[in-house]
């Protein structure tokens, strides 16, 4: 491939490709194929699979979820079959870029006329290609807690991005995961500030258990 001799026309190539493959609204379009309805008419307004959920129940729902998961890993995974570990600045922060890519496509679709969705789901899968594996069970297991002891959906999930860029430091010392994360972090932070405002709502068996501490 003639993209393949130079390393930044490498990243050049895949980021437009990553950031398209994000920007394209599989939960919208599953509700409009499954429901014929806009699942932006519900909830929040948001384009995500929560709402195509809510909708439309667990096929559906499940459905949206593995695209949207889905077109932030595939094009990323894709991607880091040619590219090589970054090893200077300049790649380090192009592979920022790329990782980011897709969530950004998402975050603010042209297709949509870039009001896109919260970036939640599109986030699990690029973080499946930056971090492997582990991004799996940690991201179930962080979630799990969030919602077990907390109602506050906006703050499970940035808990839980929080948690998998400490996770990363096990697993990663390069600068660009630390990069890609702290600007996902923002990302999230500023596509669900107006629930940010409710604070903390905690699930009645643990305010119970609160309450019975002296």
């Amino acid at each position: 491939m003639v993209y393949g001799v130079f390393p930044i026309l490498d990243y050049l190539f895949w980021i437009p490709v990553a950031f398209i493959s994000g920007a394209i609204p599989w939960a919208l379009l599953v509700g409009r194929l499954f429901l014929q309805k806009d699942i932006r008419s519900i909830g929040d307004g948001n384009p995500g699979t929560a709402n195509t959920w809510k909708l439309g129940g667990h096929i559906p729902g499940i459905t949206s979820l593995v695209l949207e998961i889905g077109k932030g890993a595939i094009p990323l995974y894709a991607a880091f079959q040619y590219l090589e570990l970054p090893s200077t600045i300049t790649s380090e922060l192009l592979c920022a870029v790329l990782l980011l890519s897709p969530i950004i496509g998402h975050a603010w679709s042209p297709f949509l006329r870039f009001r896109g969705g919260k970036a939640i789901a599109v986030t699990g899968g690029a973080w499946m290609v930056a971090i492997g594996w582990i991004a799996i069970p940690a991201a179930i297991i962080l979630l799990g807690l969030g919602h077990m002891t907390q109602r506050n959906h906006s703050i499970t999930v940035t808990a839980t991005l929080i948690g998998l860029l400490l996770t990363s430091l096990a697993f990663s010392m390069h600068p660009h995961i630390f990069l890609f994360g702290g600007i996902n972090l923002l990302i999230l932070a500023y596509k669900h500030r107006a629930e940010y405002s409710d604070g903390i709502i905690l699930r009645q068996w643990v305010d119970k258990m609160r309450r019975a501490v002296p």
